[in-house]
């Protein structure tokens, strides 16, 4: 396992065959005796890409396997079939992985007996079955965990051994093995103050000395740190010139018998019961539901195994407070005591179960001497203590489910409550809660608890925006609430402002000992340089949250790669996953992650532009993809300025899939355009053009996403790119903003905005959007009635479609006059026009265009009082909307049905048609006059069946629709109000007036 995978039968050495046959065999060698389910040893090989025929190849290998161990004279039930799985019955000291752990052992029970020689030998023994990497070239996700773990256990003993160097004086022969041990694992303390102390010991104080400061340069260049408080109380000890740093190993201690130590815990005189949980915490707030949930868990006394409940989530959540209030209800449960232990799990110096163990042990009432020296032996007879008692267990702040494993009692009748930022899976948890932010109203319940009602309640709007601004973490609500309450004179509205600069909020966020920084710092202090890497690397551009492969094309990093690193810092509770591959940060944690000093050796801003580059340019290939997919042979496509495809490109093969792609990462762009924007005069002008490019790929998923928020991106975008001279994109930039006030039927903006894009377009030559706002100036004079000026721009617009080889876009231009005629009172000359662009539109499969077509088509034969073939195409229309989910179109059609429906005198269906256009439009925004239009509609329907109070609301409701877009349509809804309003007087008049 040590290095590359083979079978040693005599003195040879088989190989263990292809990759995944060797996967196979590392996971049944490294469960040796234990059955091994085959869906275990799926996942083992293949995580979750396991094709149809695992099954078959698995049992392929296994019966591979078994032959070559044949071979070499061994029993054919070494590698057995049992149930639905495999047990290789091996002894432990024949897998070189578990002879490294046998030693490790025996080293730790050496040491702690005092034999430092016998410890050091068999840590060298220990650490010199390494023959390379673990498992080298071994596929499979059970295989890279092995390969991490098994790595990073040689990195210990290698430490230990030098620990163990240093106690026995050999200071001169360790410093050329710690000295290229450093060079390997550069970001490890512990090593640095090895090293200190060899020189130091050997009479070479000066280089003690640099050492530390190299550390230094080093901690800070990769991770932005300073040393730990052990490495910079080392250096103050070697400026002093302690002498004690060079005193010789204690003298061997003897170690008690097992059987001494289990006789001695077998029955105590008089068994202690401990009481070691804190004090609870008085200002408690919110968790109802989990807290009552937990405490259920734990008190239930019919349950056949051990009570485990975990309470994992990131630093500051309030994990620690919750587990405590848990404990304080349940202890009555627990008569023989309860156990608490602080972890430290997230800080440098981890406890270490052992002592733990030695602790609990002595609260239990076992005399220290008889106390044995190995974990497992300390773990046997801790759970020998607790047999028949209950006993219940705080574990705060784990690190890993190695550190928690050996303190877990056997009994049924104990319980445990273990807090963890990481969710451990590994522990047998039967109650497992991941902790979120409060609640607003949790928020503000804790402020009330430590400021008084009184005063939140007096501000209450500025608590609101208090606990906001807090992220709602309970450490900085907290914080925030201590602050306001050591300080009476304080507003809450003072506070606020205070926090309002988020440059110096985290700085805000600090009350003695609390600060929600160093919740932060702990967690990052333990990440891997590349880890520290990435996290300080998406913070400015992974906002509100980002996907997997928007990440790796930003950090330049291959998709597994990129996915490992995110999962480490999802680990690490520094990043939150809210559904696979798809990552984001803690409001507070991103601040804390745009705070940190950069390497040395980056240039100022140098490697945030690189990220935004990068990031920007993965944006616009994959939203011209998009683009492609909704508008097929759309000329624009052709303009758009993608350069290079990256590897995976083309991963949008449906409509759908670009759908859910622009939905899922629109406000990522959008944020990668505003940071663009707001370098101002240092923007990259070639930057400039891919922003563009990108908001207007985006544009065609207008119905999709908030175009007004887009709109304001753009308007920045062309102030910025005006002021460096790029019309392109000045122009696309300004033609988004006129589109989008087109749709939200703000004539006016809408007119000076697609004039300026026109300017601008026509500056830079850029026909294709030049074309479209053309086309839009057209629909605007539409809209304010100037049908003449309508088909102008029109014309304008369907020539350079034309010249374009624009095809779908010429059509979307015909339609557009087909409408102006129809508006016009000429729908016969609007109804060829109509029937060449349904057409053409069905040969090219333009779902979209065909619902336009249909929709027009329809209100040209309604002009022409063809009515029910107008309720066919009407009908048609919807089909294809519900089909291709398109529902602003949907909604018109509705309307323009209905009133189909009402001159034919079908009122019910118009009715319902009508109102279910109603609902939609006002839910959407920006639609002011669909909304107009539905509500005329429905209110005309409504007056003529006879419903002249909901007819006189919604001709109304019209009304001031139309008037506030300042659309000539609000003629037609006044003379409606006025109609209508008479007829609700009349018929308010003859009702009869109930009893």
């Amino acid at each position: 396992m040590l290095g590359s995978m083979g079978i040693q039968i005599g003195g040879t050495v088989v190989p263990g065959g292809p990759p995944q046959q060797q996967a196979t065999l590392a996971a049944l060698a490294l469960r040796s005796g234990h059955v091994v389910p085959l869906h275990e040893l799926m996942s083992a090989v293949w995580g979750e890409a396991a094709p149809g025929s695992a099954v078959m190849i698995l049992r392929t290998y296994v019966w591979r396997l078994r032959k070559i161990l044949e071979s070499g004279g061994c029993d054919p039930q070494v590698l057995a079939s049992v149930n639905d799985g495999y047990r290789l019955a091996v002894p432990p000291a024949s897998v070189d992985a578990f002879r490294v752990e046998q030693l490790a052992a025996d080293a730790a029970r050496a040491r702690e007996a005092g034999r430092h020689d016998e410890g050091a030998a068999l840590l060298a023994e220990a650490v010199a079955l390494w023959r390379g990497e673990p498992l080298a070239g071994v596929p499979g996700p059970f295989a890279e965990q092995q390969r991490s773990r098994l790595s990073e256990l040689r990195v210990q003993l290698l430490e230990e051994r030098f620990a163990l160097d240093l106690l026995l004086g050999r200071h001169t022969q360790v410093i050329p093995e710690l000295t290229a041990f450093i060079g390997e694992q550069p970001l490890r303390e512990r090593p640095y103050g090895f090293l200190m102390r060899a020189l130091y010991a050997a009479g070479r104080q000066g280089d003690a000395l640099a050492v530390f400061g190299t550390a230094r340069e080093v901690l800070a260049a990769e991770l932005g740190l300073d040393p730990g408080p052990e490495l910079r109380t080392l250096h103050q000890r070697i400026l002093a010139g302690d002498d004690e740093l060079v005193t010789p190993a204690p003298a061997p201690a003897t170690s008690p018998s097992i059987r001494e130590e289990a006789a001695g815990a077998a029955g105590p005189s008089s068994p202690l019961r401990p009481a070691q949980l804190p004090a609870d915490i008085a200002d408690f707030s919110g968790r109802a539901g989990t807290l009552s949930a937990l405490c259920e868990a734990l008190a239930d006394r019919g349950r056949t195994a051990l009570a485990v409940a975990t309470v994992s989530g990131m630093g500051g959540i309030g994990k620690s407070a919750l587990a405590l209030r848990v404990a304080h209800r349940v202890k009555e449960e627990f008569p023989d005591g309860q156990l608490y232990a602080d972890l430290r799990g997230t800080g440098a110096d981890a406890a270490d179960p052992g002592a733990v163990l030695a602790s609990f042990l002595s609260a239990l009432g076992v005399p220290r001497q008889e106390v044995p020296g190995s974990v497992e032996d300390r773990a046997r007879l801790f759970r020998t203590v607790l047999d028949g008692r209950r006993v219940l267990l705080l574990l705060d702040d784990a690190r890993d489910t190695a550190q928690v494993k050996p303190l877990l009692p056997g009994a049924v009748h104990c319980a445990v409550v273990v807090t963890s930022r990481a969710h451990l899976s590994g522990v047998p948890s039967g109650t497992h809660v991941q902790l979120a932010e409060f609640s607003p109203a949790e928020a503000l319940s804790l402020l009330r608890h430590i400021v008084g009602a009184h005063r939140v309640d007096r501000e209450e709007a500025a608590a609101v925006a208090l606990v906001g601004a807090c992220a709602h973490l309970p450490l900085a609500v907290r914080i925030v609430a201590a602050r306001l309450a050591a300080r009476p004179g304080w507003t809450v509205a003072y506070l606020l402002a205070r926090l309002a600069d988020e440059r110096r909020r985290l700085s805000e966020l600090r009350a003695d000992d609390l600060a929600v920084s160093a919740v932060f710092e702990l967690g990052y202090r333990q990440l891997t340089a590349r880890q520290a890497m990435v996290f300080r690397s998406l913070a400015p551009v992974a906002w509100p949250s980002i996907g997997l492969p928007a990440a790796a094309a930003a950090l330049g990093l291959g998709e597994p790669e990129t996915e490992t690193l995110l999962e480490a810092l999802v680990d690490a509770a520094l990043l939150e996953s809210p559904e696979a591959g798809r990552y984001r940060y803690h409001e507070l944690g991103r601040d804390f992650a745009l705070h940190l000093p950069r390497p040395d050796t980056d240039a100022p801003g140098e490697a945030d532009f690189a990220v935004e580059r990068r990031l920007l340019h993965h944006l616009l290939r994959m939203a011209a993809e998009a683009f492609q997919r909704m508008v097929p042979g759309d000329s624009v496509h052709s303009t758009i300025s993608v350069v290079t495809a990256e590897p995976g490109e083309h991963r949008l093969a449906t409509l759908a899939q670009a759908r859910a792609w622009v939905v899922a990462e629109f406000d990522c762009a959008v944020h990668a355009v505003q940071l663009l924007v707001a370098r101002g005069d240092s923007a990259e002008p070639d930057l400039l053009t891919v922003a563009a490019d990108m908001l207007v790929a985006l544009s065609s998923f207008g119905q999709d996403i908030p175009y007004g928020r887009m709109a304001l991106t753009a308007r920045a975008l062309a102030r910025v790119s005006a002021q460096h001279g790029n019309h392109h994109a000045a122009g696309r930039a300004h033609f988004i903003c006129g589109n989008a006030a087109l749709q939200a039927t703000q004539l006016a903006q809408a007119r000076a905005d697609s004039q300026l894009a026109a300017e601008a377009c026509r500056r830079a030559g850029d026909r294709a959007i030049l074309q479209q706002a053309y086309n839009d100036l057209g629909v605007i004079a539409q809209f304010e009635q100037r049908y003449d000026d309508a088909a102008e721009h029109f014309d304008q617009a369907l020539a350079l479609a034309r010249e374009l080889g624009h095809r779908s876009g010429g059509l979307t231009t015909t339609l557009n006059a087909a409408l102006a005629r129809i508006r016009g009172g000429r729908a016969d000359e609007a109804l060829p026009a109509c029937d060449e662009a349904l057409s053409a539109l069905r040969e090219m499969a333009d779902h979209h265009g065909i619902a336009h077509a249909l929709c027009v088509r329809g209100q040209a034969l309604h002009e022409l009082d063809r009515l029910p073939e107008a309720l066919a195409d009407y009908a048609q229309c919807l089909e294809v909307c519900e089909a291709e989910r398109i529902p602003g179109r949907r909604a018109q059609a509705l309307y323009r049905y209905a009133e189909t429906l009402r001159v034919l005198g079908r009122v019910e269906p118009a009715l319902d048609a009508a109102g279910r256009a109603v609902a939609y439009f006002r839910t959407v925004p920006d639609r002011d006059r669909d909304r107009g239009y539905a509500l005329l509609i429905h209110a005309r329907i409504s007056a003529g069946a006879g419903h002249d109070e909901q007819a006189l609301a919604h001709s109304r409701e019209a009304l001031e629709v139309f008037t506030r877009a300042g659309l000539p349509e609000a003629a037609q809804a006044r003379l409606l109000v006025d109609a209508t309003g008479v007829m609700a007087v009349q018929g308010r008049g003859v009702r009869p007036t109930p009893a």
